[in-house]
């Protein structure tokens, strides 16, 4: 998708994501100036195939599309040094998180890339153990990326050395856990 032809249009442009990544961010998009000054110091700009500056353009031109289609927002390593250098004091840290919840919340293009696989799974073991289950995690992880074999000599490596466990029992606060993400839930259905 990188390399197709863009035509801009009013069925082409959705602002209302622009606007639900404004509210939900605190930053506007608009202030960006295309200085490149985030690309220019992102740590992980060379995994990217759009880059911390054209994220900004894409939103601008309501593409956002094209944004979540990729991987792009999933390699964000959330350093902030983006947000630091910007000139315009445009927060693109909270806005890769922005649109890194919608795309979650949207179940977009990517919906099932490695990295949102592995953050589900992992939310989920706290969820239903209130700690993580490293255990559960590799094995649950492996099978639903179709990576069957993945480490599987690591494994009983790992066990041996006592660093993972076969066995799991839940945390005994597993109600105060419960209600955290029942009380996320909510704050969440509030702000969209």
């Amino acid at each position: 998708m990188k390399h197709t032809k863009m035509t801009l249009s009013t069925e082409t442009m959705n602002l209302d994501f622009v606007r639900k990544v404004e509210s939900l961010s605190g930053s506007s998009v608009r202030r960006c100036f295309q200085c490149g000054k985030c690309t220019a110091g992102c740590p992980m700009r060379s995994f990217m195939e759009h880059p911390p500056n054209r994220i900004m353009r894409l939103l601008q031109l309501g593409q956002w599309e094209r944004i979540l289609a990729g991987r792009s927002i999933w390699y964000c390593a959330s350093c902030e040094t983006c947000s630091t250098r910007c000139p315009n004091k445009v927060d693109l840290a909270a806005i890769m998180d922005a649109l890194r919840k919608l795309s979650w919340d949207a179940n977009g293009p990517s919906k099932e890339s490695y990295v949102q696989l592995a953050n589900r799974l992992f939310i989920e073991n706290i969820k239903t153990y209130g700690r993580q289950y490293e255990m559960r995690l590799g094995a649950v992880f492996n099978v639903k990326s179709g990576q069957f074999l993945k480490d599987l000599l690591l494994g009983p490596k790992l066990l041996s050395r006592g660093k993972l466990k076969m066995f799991h029992s839940k945390n005994k606060n597993i109600t105060e856990i419960e209600n955290i993400f029942n009380r996320i839930e909510e704050m969440r259905k509030t702000v969209l």
